[in-house]
């Protein structure tokens, strides 16, 4: 008997801990989705201030030149840094398994 209700609390437990990481994940997704539509708000007003008019194809580009930039902006910042980190890596006097597991691991966060 006491394992019947060990197993059924055990069970009740998990299903509390997955629907909670499941509302999570889902708020996680509304809140990019929202950044997302932001930013495209914001990139059609500055195509729009820049003159390039609704429903054109000259807007469209101007809306995939905007993303192309800031796509490539993001990519120039994550290989600086990730260069920054293999830099201060290799000056660092940290030696050691757990020194070297660590560094590694800051470049693995920096450089993926």
């Amino acid at each position: 008997m006491k394992q019947i209700l060990f197993i059924l609390s055990l069970s009740f437990l998990l299903n509390g801990c997955a629907d909670y990481l499941a509302e999570r994940e889902k708020k996680r997704l509304e809140r990019k989705q929202l950044a997302y539509e932001r930013q495209m708000k914001m990139d059609r007003k500055t195509c729009e201030h820049y003159g390039f008019k609704k429903d054109t194809a000259q807007f469209s580009n101007c809306l995939m030149q905007i993303d192309i930039a800031r796509k490539e902006n993001i990519r120039t910042r994550k290989m600086l840094e990730c260069e920054a980190v293999r830099r201060d890596n290799a000056n660092s006097g940290v030696t050691g398994f757990w020194g070297g597991v660590l560094m590694g691991a800051r470049e693995n966060l920096a450089c993926d």
